[in-house]
């Protein structure tokens, strides 16, 4: 089975999207009021800027929301679609039992990352956040940075506690974790036909029940699995159809052009949850169906896939470091905020994609090597390197 490079690609667009997101709403956070609205200081200024970022569909470039969502689709249809394939249930057995190494020695870099950068670094975010107007960014890191806490922050806390103070963005690995278990229990069962049906709707309603604030995001690993699934038609017009639906849902935001989904009896983040779930399941499909392959396989998407993981997971921290320091040093120089904002992003994503790639070639294939030393097998059939 060759390997499908698309994955990867839209994998690296979605990490991009999520980098996206928190250096914009770091440094114009007005613009995400119908994303994030309470992201800005009451007082904080309107622009042009602003009104480009908070456009409805084209918003969706850095929907941080829907990003992740992505991941989570991605991640239980790569998950399982060797075991698919094969129907061998140790494809499905290594994988569960190599998964917290594989997740957690990045997650550890990237927490003591957090702990040196904030030991070291004076507290630019709060004064770019400040100047910005941006609660968002000012109210991070809080907390006096300890080696024991941080220490144990990485090792167990982020991802089975789903919290960390020290890199904030790692809320989602205990729904990584937790969702992968949850979908190769799901692929083990792996019924199919009409049962198979009646099978999601129970797992749905559960997952609701014994889950309450992160059922919909389960849902997403759980759907993501059928997608490797079922057949991909060879109609062109269906697949684009599949890929505008995926921008639609995934765009949604707290605007007047969503207003009609008020009716879906569910709060409201839990409804913005839902269509960013749908409108990944669709853009995973036209994906899978060859819509825009030139762009997933295209090298600048390859090279961000093999570094999403490190990227989602260094970002954060030099973002509160790096780029809040550029942030007010331009602010001093009295330079035209568009152009300070301009310089800044594309510093910034040079310091990003170093770090990226550092990260990767060390804590990221560590994890990899090292699950797979400690639990040596063959999993691997070709499908991307988020499914080691």
């Amino acid at each position: 089975m060759t390997k499908d490079v698309s994955a990867d690609g839209l994998r690296g667009i979605a990490a991009l999207s999520v980098v996206l997101c928190h250096f914009l709403i770091s440094f114009s956070p007005a613009g995400f009021k119908y994303h994030y609205p309470s992201a800005a200081y009451p007082d904080a200024t309107w622009s042009w800027l602003d009104s480009l970022i908070s456009t409805p569909f084209i918003s969706v470039m850095w929907n941080g929301t829907f990003a992740v969502c992505i991941f989570f689709v991605l991640s239980g249809y790569v998950l399982t679609k060797s075991f698919y394939v094969s129907g061998d249930l140790n494809v499905l057995r290594l994988r569960a039992i190599r998964r917290y190494f594989r997740l957690c020695v990045p997650i550890f870099g990237s927490v003591m990352l957090s702990y040196v950068l904030m030991s070291i670094a004076g507290k630019y975010w709060q004064g770019a956040g400040t100047l910005s107007r941006s609660l968002w960014l000012y109210h991070f890191w809080q907390i006096t940075p300890e080696f024991f806490d941080a220490l144990r922050n990485g090792v167990y806390g982020a991802i089975f506690g789903g919290i960390s103070f020290y890199t904030p963005p790692l809320w989602t690995m205990r729904i990584e974790f937790v969702g992968s278990m949850l979908v190769f229990a799901y692929a083990a069962i792996s019924l199919r036909g009409a049962k198979s049906v009646i099978f999601f709707v129970v797992v749905a309603a559960g997952l609701r029940l014994l889950f309450p604030s992160e059922w919909i995001f389960y849902l997403a690993f759980i759907a993501g699995s059928h997608v490797g699934r079922v057949g991909v038609s060879a109609d062109k017009s269906i697949l684009i159809s599949a890929f505008v639906l995926g921008i639609i849902f995934g765009g949604f935001d707290f605007s007047a052009v969503y207003k009609w989904t008020s009716f879906i009896p569910l709060e409201s983040q839990d409804r913005e949850t839902l269509f960013c779930v749908i409108g990944g399941i669709f853009l995973v499909y036209s994906v899978r169906g060859g819509v825009f392959k030139w762009l997933w396989e295209s090298q600048p998407a390859q090279f961000l896939g093999r570094i999403s993981y490190s990227l989602y997971l260094v970002h954060f921290p030099i973002l509160l470091t790096f780029s809040s320091w550029l942030y007010i040093k331009f602010a001093s120089l009295a330079m035209s905020r568009f152009i300070a904002l301009g310089i800044d992003l594309v510093a910034s994503m040079a310091v990003f994609f170093l770090a990226a790639w550092m990260f990767d070639r060390t804590f990221d294939r560590g994890g990899i090597a090292l699950s797979k030393k400690l639990f040596p097998g063959k999993t691997d059939l070709g499908i991307s390197k988020a499914s080691a």
